[in-house]
């Protein structure tokens, strides 16, 4: 297994080298991906107990591989690059792959959804984040990622509805609910109510404003809203 993560360390340099010398080629990230999936398989035929759950893959490893940042980045390319089966086919196998009992796959069923939408399968995208939302009521993403899949669906009233469920008059825009005013701006956009679309706006860029300023060490004092512990984690 030590040839497979030195070979899985030179892929991912790879990768990152790539980006900064602005190469398209998609081909070490899928070989790099595939690479790891050979290295849980093969671990868990040597120990049936290897990396049940995925930060486990660094844990067990000292973290000398950041399987975790690369991975969140691989996702992000297949979605930034709009390669959508591509990113549904991984995000599929890595909810398989793991319990998921300790860390929850929040942002990678956030994805899945996403992919199913944005390649021709808005109802399949609905179903799945209609039972999601139902399942974990109060998660922000599950709330995000049906509002668009209503959206897709031209529900528009329907988004709204889902809107309404998490954004009152006094709610505050955080670190953790920023999602759904995100997702509530593009259905204010979509059903033309310029009132809300410019409330949801002005909203997000006091966010941003105030999230800049606590970035650069400013104004730490006015930002209630944060969680002290665990500030923009």
């Amino acid at each position: 297994m030590n040839k497979q993560w030195k070979k899985f360390d030179h892929l991912t340099e790879t990768c990152y080298s790539d980006i900064a010398r602005g190469v398209s080629d998609i081909n070490n990230w899928n070989t790099c991906f595939t690479l790891l999936l050979e290295i849980i398989s093969d671990g868990r035929e040597a120990n049936p107990d290897f990396a049940k759950e995925l930060y486990l893959l660094d844990d067990e490893t000292d973290y000398c591989h950041d399987v975790q940042g690369w991975l969140e980045d691989y996702l992000d390319e297949l979605d930034m690059r709009e390669m959508y089966p591509e990113l549904e086919s991984a995000c599929r196998k890595l909810l398989t792959l793991f319990e998921w009992k300790e860390e929850y796959p929040s942002e990678i069923r956030f994805l899945l959804a996403s992919a199913l939408g944005n390649q021709g399968k808005p109802e399949e995208a609905l179903k799945y984040c209609e039972n999601w939302e139902a399942d974990e009521t109060g998660n922000p993403l599950a709330a995000a990622a049906l509002i668009y899949a209503k959206i897709k669906m031209k529900d528009l009233e329907g988004a709204e509805e889902v809107v309404k469920r998490y954004i009152a008059e006094d709610t505050v825009c955080t670190e953790e609910n920023d999602v759904i005013f995100t997702a509530a701006l593009r259905l204010y956009k979509e059903n033309g109510n310029k009132e809300m679309e410019k409330k949801m706006d002005d909203i997000l860029e006091e966010y941003d404003k105030k999230l800049g300023e606590y970035l650069t060490g400013l104004g730490e004092e006015d930002l209630e809203f944060i969680d002290d512990e665990m500030p923009f984690n």
